[in-house]
């Protein structure tokens, strides 16, 4: 044996009884539905009511809310400062749970089992690839858990989680990854929905008969029954009944994989936060194991007759058995299923996690964080935290409650976005953003009306409700800041503020321009009235000297004229006297 092959034999030395293990999977994706969607959606249903602060308040008491309350609220108020002020506070709405039985914990709203297809499609760089696995994955007793978080400015998340268990091997790694497609549907895998034969198949263990749905269909099916339930809750509370019309279901369809794109994925109000409860992997991704990986087996695909290239199970397992879980691992933060095509550089970012950061070991040994701009993870090897809050909510609390922050500040941010462009399209419709036409269209008086009316939009429905780093403990606002950052929260918010303010700067600029031009044809037209007055004043001056003047002629005339009459007068007496 060569010195490198055991230097890596005794660098995995101790992992095999930690992979005979089976591992935890707890699953929890999340959907934000602004309270527009909201009262569209009540006005549709149930006329006469509108989504207010009343509607929602009511909802506190909607099946075992309080319960639910008790049990997590104190633990969101351990790691977090929550309080904001005058503002409504979030918190959370249960859904209809089953009896606890077994342990299952005092939750759970349907208990299910999933088949996975034992051949697994998908496209990628143009090529089509499949993995031949020659047998179905079972997932059985799948523990879901499913709730609603009220947000503080009237928006609903739902939360709909899986519990289950799975083992070190090629086809489960395919399943996992196969079920976060499920939300994600990229590199084509949406397409295995659209056939019985190869579509995920999810059986609930509550229905009176046992129905088979694809799996996409029973979240959209769990959501349907959930929603049913909480518009009832606003139709009985409501102080004027209304009358239901219609099916009283959210009209929309969110979680549709066939509708939604790679590109509308990322765009979505979707988002997943995952907890990997496994002793096994998390050995695996300590910070030293993974920097002293030299080397990993290559896994390639066979090539069809029809131009599909196929990992055949032979083949997979030919692996060595920890390098197919670096694979697995590495593929499944970038929520990518074609994990075989990447070399050691790429296995060695994918894995390396935001939390603890490059270089610094967490001294707690607790847990290892990833994020992505859709979903965020978190590996452990055992969690006191995730044990108690698993049974109300599916999920570690104190992740949990990252997770909402973050996903009501992106969507805020999202909020934030749409204005700024809503404001850009005014200023483009008046001429602001054609300089050779701006002074000429411009409407001054609606553009800055417009300014005041979305600064006070803004901080209505954006600044006042936002989640700053509330957390209490170093850990946590580490990781947060860096969730933060990687989903572009405060890049895109500092981007669209910059815009904002280049484009008030612009207004100002050319409000003064205009200012200066209205100011200047003021200076003229006061100039002008100011020689006119002057020209007016002169002139009356000279009629005044003219009037004078001509006065002073007429008593000069008149005397010179009397003065000659008495002059003639005398002389003639004169005359007229002598002999």
């Amino acid at each position: 044996m060569s010195t490198d092959e055991n230097s890596q034999q005794d660098l995995f030395s101790g992992l095999a009884d930690l992979r005979q293990r089976d591992g935890r999977l707890h699953l929890t994706t999340s959907l934000l539905i602004s309270h527009e969607a909201l009262q569209d959606e009540l006005a549709q249903r149930l006329p006469g009511l509108t989504w207010n602060k009343e509607h929602v308040g009511e909802l506190r008491g909607h099946q075992d809310s309080k319960a639910l309350s008790r049990a997590i609220e104190p633990l969101f108020n351990d790691i977090a400062d929550r309080k904001r002020g005058l503002f409504v506070e979030d918190f959370l709405i249960d859904t209809e749970s089953i009896v606890p039985r077994d342990g299952y914990g005092p939750n759970v709203c349907d208990i299910i089992d999933i088949e996975m297809p034992d051949r697994v499609s998908w496209s990628t760089e143009g090529r089509d690839l499949r993995a031949d696995l020659d047998r179905h994955v079972r997932f059985e007793s799948v523990r879901c858990r499913a709730f609603w978080v009220a947000h503080s400015n009237l928006s609903l998340s739902y939360h709909l989680s899986f519990e289950l268990t799975y083992q070190h091997s090629a086809s489960h790694y395919y399943a996992l990854s196969l079920l976060q497609k499920v939300f994600f549907p990229t590199e084509g895998t949406s397409a295995m929905y659209e056939s019985d034969e190869a579509s995920p198949v999810a059986t609930s263990r509550r229905d009176r008969q046992s129905v088979a749905r694809s799996l996409p269909e029973y979240v959209r099916h769990r959501f349907q029954l959930d929603s049913v339930d909480l518009f009832d809750t606003i139709r009985t509370t409501a102080k004027t009944k209304v009358t239901a019309t219609g099916d009283p279901q959210l009209s929309k369809t969110f979680f549709d994989p066939e509708r939604v794109t790679a590109t509308d994925a990322a765009d979505s109000n979707t988002t997943c936060v995952t907890v990997l409860e496994d002793p096994y992997f998390f050995r695996l991704l300590d910070q030293d194991i993974r920097e002293r990986l030299t080397d990993l087996d290559a896994v390639d695909p066979v090539p069809t007759e029809d131009g599909v290239l196929v990992y055949r199970r032979e083949v997979l397992d030919r692996c060595h058995p920890d390098h197919l879980a670096y694979y697995f691992l590495s593929g499944y933060f970038q929520n990518i299923i074609d994990f075989f095509r990447q070399d050691l550089s790429e296995i060695q970012d994918s894995t390396d996690p935001i939390y603890p950061p490059s270089g610094v070991q967490d001294d707690s040994g607790y847990f290892i964080v990833y994020a992505t701009p859709a979903s965020l993870y978190e590996v452990v090897s055992r969690s006191r935290s995730l044990n108690a809050g698993r049974g109300w909510i599916g999920t570690c609390p104190y992740l949990f409650l990252v997770h909402l922050m973050t996903l009501h500040n992106e969507d805020l941010v999202r909020r934030y976005e749409n204005q700024v462009r809503e404001l850009i399209r005014h200023l483009d419709d008046v001429g602001l953003l054609d300089p050779g036409d701006r002074l000429g269209r411009w409407r001054g008086d609606e553009t800055f009306d417009r300014f005041r009316r979305f600064r006070l939009t803004t901080f209505q429905e954006v600044q006042r409700h936002r989640y700053f780093n509330v957390l209490r403990y170093d850990t946590e606002r580490a990781f947060y800041e860096s969730i933060e950052e990687v989903r572009g929260i405060r890049q895109r918010e500092e981007y669209w503020a910059e815009v904002v303010a280049d484009l008030e700067r612009t207004v100002d600029d050319l409000r003064d321009a205009r200012q200066r031009h209205v100011d200047g044809r003021r200076n003229k037209l006061l100039g002008a009235v100011t020689v006119i007055g002057v020209l007016q004043v002169a002139f009356q001056g000279l009629d005044f000297a003219f009037e004078m003047n001509a006065a002073k002629i007429g008593w000069a005339a008149a005397l010179t004229s009397g003065a000659v009459v008495l002059a003639t007068r005398v002389f003639l007496s004169k005359r007229g006297s002598e002999p």
